[in-house]
C-alpha cells in the first residue's frame, strides 16, 4: 500500500464529521468503563492468582490504564 492509498483510506473513515467523533467517543468511553471493570476484578484477586497471571498489584493500574492513542495501530502501543 502506498502512502497515498494510507492517506486515503485513513480520511476516508470515521474522517472529521461529528459522527465520527461521536464513534470515537462512544468507542472510547466503551473501552473506558472495560477497563474500570478488569481493574476492580484484578484488584478482587488474592495476590498468589495475581503472581499466576505473572503481573504484581502494584502493576495492576499500569495495565487497566486506558491509552489515547491513534486507532490505527491496532493495539500497539508505542
Amino acid at each position: 500500500m502506498t502512502s497515498l492509498d494510507r492517506t486515503t483510506c485513513e480520511t476516508g473513515r470515521a474522517g472529521f464529521s461529528l459522527s465520527g467523533l461521536a464513534g470515537r467517543a462512544l468507542s472510547l468511553a466503551y473501552r473506558a468503563i472495560k477497563m474500570r471493570s478488569e481493574r476492580a476484578a484484578l484488584q478482587a484477586m488474592p495476590d498468589f492468582m495475581l503472581k499466576d497471571i505473572g503481573i504484581s498489584r502494584s502493576q495492576i493500574e499500569h495495565y487497566t490504564r486506558v491509552r489515547l492513542a491513534p486507532f490505527d495501530t491496532d493495539g500497539i502501543d508505542s
